[in-house]
């Protein structure tokens, strides 16, 4: 893991001779890091930010940034002490998951200015219109960015960067700026007897606690349990991460599931005890042969009845006749109800067909590993290029310029010391 630690001012390369000129505290600019960004081995895919900075220039503050990610390595950062200004926008270049903040550190992000030296001896109202034009393009540049690498509004970031404070790890965690505190390591004489694997089971148990859960076994079905849809549009579930399910899986509800694709589960005891495979398709008998089949029979047996009965017993009076007659009248309005009852079925049947192809559907994703399958078709993000931000760019940095300090330098002392 390759190091880098930005402890003092992001400087301009010429703010840094300067500095070296009058005896002060060089800081760090876009060459340094461009240099140390090319001596990172190709092997070495980790990048390790260690911050303790007011921020600087804003320009410089940008080019460091998209130096940084067009590396494509892992980056992390860690704010050992205080973060302000353009040092936050370098923090951002790590994913928040591994923007990290000592427990005492501070964070400050606010609007970007201009030093009042910066605009020389005399300005014009079109200069100052300009100038301020152009601080609040870069102030909405700023804002974008909190948004997108953050996660928390525009409006709570506006908010926060007009106050211009500084905030602690645990408003800065709220916000998204970080996304971990890092505690301290100095135990008191109980905890420095645990050993690391204990420490990391005692932290778990805690978050497991947070979080409502007894135990990694009931996370475990909580994560791993796997929801499919059965054939009436019921859903159990099965405590399997992906694949198909298998015997001896635990499942919800008990109950014999058929599914969509013709597999019937079943569940005992909130175990899969049976999985029987799809019946071979059979011709379907109609409701209309059953009863048929059934009719046949009784007509058979009214037929031998009628052989064997006596010739005046078969004689009946007029109005059995017309009972047997009105009897077969209400028979063929129940077969016709019956018959446009199938008829419906059917048609419904086939409107829902799709609707089963969906359920196959969706079990396969979940059997293939549902949502975590897909989520290894991300893309990676690379910033492009950084282009340059015009003549002025310069003028427009925040801070003190390498020309306002020369400049001031000639004005008050150039011309006594000749």
């Amino acid at each position: 893991m390759a190091t880098i630690k930005i402890y003092n001012d992001i400087q301009t390369e010429n703010e840094k001779k300067v500095a070296a000129f009058w005896g002060e505290a060089e800081g760090v600019c876009y060459k340094d890091i461009d240099a140390f960004c090319n001596a990172i081995p190709e092997d070495d895919t980790q990048i390790d930010i260690r911050l303790h900075c007011d921020g600087g220039i804003v320009t410089e503050g940008w080019a460091i940034y998209d130096r940084l990610r067009q590396t494509g390595k892992e980056i992390t950062a860690t704010v050992e002490g205080n973060c302000a200004s353009m040092a936050t926008i370098i923090l951002l270049a790590a994913p928040k998951e591994r923007r990290r903040a000592y427990e005492n550190a501070h964070i400050c992000i606010h609007n970007p200015w201009l030093c009042p030296w910066a605009l020389g001896d005399a300005v014009t109202a079109d200069d100052l219109q300009k100038y301020a034009n152009d601080l609040r393009s870069e102030q909405e540049r700023m804002v974008s960015l909190y948004v997108e690498r953050t996660g928390s509004s525009r409006e709570d970031i506006q908010a926060l960067m007009n106050e211009d404070k500084y905030i602690d790890t645990n408003e800065a965690f709220a916000l998204g700026l970080i996304g971990e505190i890092v505690q301290p390591i100095s135990a008191n004489k109980n905890n420095s007897m645990m050993t690391t694997t204990e420490k990391k089971a005692s932290m778990f148990d805690r978050i497991l606690a947070k979080m409502g859960f007894k135990s990694s076994k009931d996370l475990a079905q909580y994560v791993m349990g796997m929801d499919l849809n059965t054939a009436d549009g019921n859903v159990i579930t099965i405590v399997r991460e992906d694949g198909e399910p298998q015997v001896g899986d635990q499942a919800t509800p008990d109950g014999e599931w058929l599914m969509p694709d013709g597999t019937t589960i079943v569940v005992e005891k909130g175990v899969v005890t049976e999985i029987r495979p799809a019946a071979p398709e059979e011709e379907a008998q109609t409701d209309d042969d059953k009863e048929g089949a059934r009719a046949e029979p009784d007509a058979e047996a009214a037929t031998t009845e009628e052989t064997t009965e006596p010739a005046e017993q078969v004689e009946t009076e007029e109005d059995d006749k017309d009972d047997e007659e009105q009897r077969l009248r209400d028979r063929i309005a129940e077969l016709e109800k019956e018959n446009e009852e199938l008829r419906q079925q059917l048609e419904d049947a086939q409107k829902n067909a799709r609707t089963a192809d969906d359920l196959r559907i969706l079990n396969a994703v979940k059997i293939a590993g549902g949502e975590k399958a897909l989520g290894k078709l991300a893309s990676t993000y690379k910033p492009a290029n950084r282009q340059p931000d015009g003549k002025q760019a310069e003028k427009h940095a925040e801070g003190i310029t390498a020309d306002a300090i020369r400049e001031k330098y000639d004005k008050n002392f150039g011309k006594k010391n000749k």
